[in-house]
Parts: structure tokens; sequence; C-alpha cells
């Protein structure tokens, strides 16, 4: 009997009742109605945030080192799979291509999610796991865009376009990609969020 598979998307991160270290990571089912939530840690959750919102840093983080690494190496990464649930922690792989073959990779389930959003793969998860842990969704919120245009801008209508797209996030949001943007060494980045958190707070 073989093993099926669902495609997902990823939603959102959100804060998680779990105790404060900890963020929910949702996941939807491409084409479906129902959604899932994976914890994950807060570090985790910085890089989800800005790999979401496509803010791109000065410098690479982990993520894309690794990406960057696998690219010169001559690998393409075709797909994630969610195979294996225990007690809370999903277990995750990514299977590897290049023009010798293919491989699997070990790697935590954020850590893969990430990666597979940097490289534009698609995720999936055993069929059973999901039936198990699966809710149906809920009303979706609106999505901030990407914070970066996808067309040429002049230095000033950069600057503008950034500052309206601050303006829309949430503050939880908000604070999480301002450690993300200070992890990444993007100080200029760092210093318009500060700023825009300051301004909401006083």
């Amino acid at each position: 009997m073989s093993i099926k598979y669902i495609e997902l998307e990823v939603l959102d991160v959100e804060g998680s009742q779990a105790p404060s270290e900890a963020f929910a990571l949702i996941v939807h089912e491409k084409g479906g109605n129902r959604e899932m939530t994976i914890v994950i840690g807060s570090q985790e959750a910085r890089t989800l945030v800005l790999l979401l919102n496509k803010i791109q840093t000065r410098r690479p983080g982990t993520h894309e080192l690794f990406k960057n690494f696998m690219q010169h190496a001559g690998y393409q990464l075709s797909k994630v799979m969610i195979y294996h649930y225990d007690e809370g922690v999903f277990f995750a792989h990514l299977l590897l291509e290049n023009e010798d073959g293919n491989f699997e990779l070990d790697s935590r389930t954020s850590d893969a999610v990430a990666i597979a959003l940097l490289m534009e793969a698609p995720i999936f998860i055993r069929e059973d796991i999901f039936e198990k842990l699966a809710v149906e969704s809920c009303q979706e919120e609106e999505k901030v865009e990407n914070i970066h245009p996808e067309v040429d801008l002049h230095p000033e209508e950069l600057e503008h376009y950034i500052e309206n797209k601050l303006q829309e996030m949430p503050l939880v949001e908000l604070e999480q990609l301002l450690q993300g943007a200070i992890d990444s060494e993007d100080f200029e980045l760092a210093s318009k969020i500060h700023e825009e958190i300051n301004a909401r707070k006083s």
C-alpha cells in the first residue's frame, strides 16, 4: 500500500498558547479548506516571518547560506516531506537532486519549511498525519504583501513604499521582523522597524 501525501501552503506565523518562547506555524492544504499548526521556536519564527514577507536582508542568514551552497554544488531542492509525527514533534526531510540522482536529508521541520520557501519548493505531509491534526480553516485574514515591490522604484519612492508596508503590519509581527533584521545584520531596516514600533507605543 503506497503512502499518500498532501501538499501544504504556508499561511502565517502567530503567537502560540504554549510557553512564550513558542510560536505557531500555520499551514494549509493546497486546494482545500483545512489547516494545521506546527509549534516552532522564537528564532525559527523570526526567520519565517522574514521569508513570508519576502524581506531581503543585507547579509545571508543560515538558510540562505545553505541555499547558496547547495546551488553552487549543483543541487536543487525537489520537495520537502513531513513524514512522521511523534508526541508533538514533526519529522521532515529534504529531497535534493542533481544530474547524478537524488538523496534525502533529515531536517527539523521549521528549517525544512524555511528552505522550501527560499528555494520555492513544494511542501508535503503524510496524509494520515494531516488527517489526524488538521482542522477546518477560519476565514483567512488579509496577508501583508511583499515589503519589496516587484518593480524598480526611485530611492524616495522605495522609502515611502516600505514605510507604508510597515504601517500595515500588526505590532507582534513588527517585533519579530525587528529581531530578524538585527539577526541578519540589516540595521537600516531594523532602524525603520524600530521607529514604527516606538511610534505605536508612544
